[in-house]
This record gives C-alpha cells, sequence and structure tokens, in this order.
C-alpha cells in the first residue's frame, strides 16, 4: 500500500474498507492498522464528506487514491491526528482539489502545513496534475495561515470562500 511519510508522520490512503471503518468504527480501523489508539470523534460535518469520499472510492476503486480520506497518522505516537481528501483526479485544468482537518488535541503543532507539503509533493510529481487547489471559508484564519506556510496562493474567492493553488 502506499504510503507517504514526513519527519513526522504517516499519510495512509484508506481504501473503502479502512474508509468505511473510519466513519463507523474508528477504534477498529485503527486496531486493523496497528494504531496506538484512535479517541477523536468525527463530528457530523466531517463524517457527512467522509461518507461522500467513500461513494466516490466505491464508484472508482482501482483510482482509490484520488478519492479518498488519506488517514495523518503521528509517527511518535502511532495514533491518527487527522486527515487530508482528495477529490477526485485531475480535472481537464490539471488540477486536484484537497481538503483536510485536525484533530482539536493536535491543532496548532504544525502538522497539516508538513502534510499539505508533503502531499502537494507527491501529486505535482503526477504526470496529470499542474495544481494543487485548496478552498478555505473566509473566516477559517488558522487554515489560512497553513496554506500560506506551506506555500499556496491566494488566487480566487466568492462571497464565502478562498481558492488557494499551489503550482507544479
Amino acid at each position: 500500500m502506499l504510503e507517504i511519510q514526513t519527519e513526522r508522520l504517516r499519510l495512509i490512503p484508506l481504501n473503502a474498507k479502512y474508509l468505511q471503518l473510519l466513519i463507523e468504527r474508528g477504534e477498529q480501523m485503527a486496531k486493523e492498522l496497528s494504531l496506538s489508539k484512535f479517541e477523536e470523534i468525527l463530528d457530523d460535518e466531517l463524517k457527512q464528506a467522509l461518507h461522500f469520499r467513500l461513494f466516490k472510492v466505491l464508484e472508482d476503486e482501482q483510482n482509490y487514491l484520488w478519492h479518498t480520506n488519506w488517514l495523518l497518522v503521528l509517527k511518535e505516537q502511532n495514533c491518527a491526528i487527522g486527515g487530508i481528501m482528495l477529490k477526485g483526479m485531475p480535472n481537464e485544468r490539471l488540477e486536484v482539489i484537497i481538503g483536510y482537518y485536525t484533530f482539536p488535541s493536535f491543532q496548532g503543532c504544525g502538522y497539516m502545513t508538513e502534510t499539505i507539503i508533503a502531499l502537494k509533493n507527491w501529486l505535482l510529481s503526477q504526470p496529470n496534475v499542474k495544481y494543487v487547489i485548496a478552498d478555505t471559508e473566509k473566516d477559517n484564519k488558522a487554515s489560512h495561515r497553513v496554506l500560506e506556510k506551506a506555500g499556496a496562493t491566494l488566487y480566487k474567492e466568492t462571497e464565502s470562500f478562498f481558492f488557494w493553488r499551489f503550482l507544479h
């Protein structure tokens, strides 16, 4: 199974089985992935996003890497600290869209910046990817800082969202 590693983290793309377990039985997923624990509770909004990812993975299992949630595992504690989602195969403009979350007890430690840099580098090394895109709600200042630190450029906004881009 493909896994991306950073100094402090492992990024594990979840296949349909593990994605379903993350949504429904996180403790069981942690056990099967040999993690030390899983104690974070997923809120309804996150569960909805993960269910949509699962639907997309089941629709195109051979390309699940492009549709799934990548679990973030802190090496030091061998526990899940959040996730980063790919929202589909590269589009006609060679863009891949990401979304991410960090469990509250692990926020503010630079883990997401490290994650985004690692996944962005992997994505931009793929032949069919020229841009990595992230959107954030305008009031999510912590997410804006993460993207800025990771090297993203703000390139578009709507009434509610900012759109960020990493270039190849």
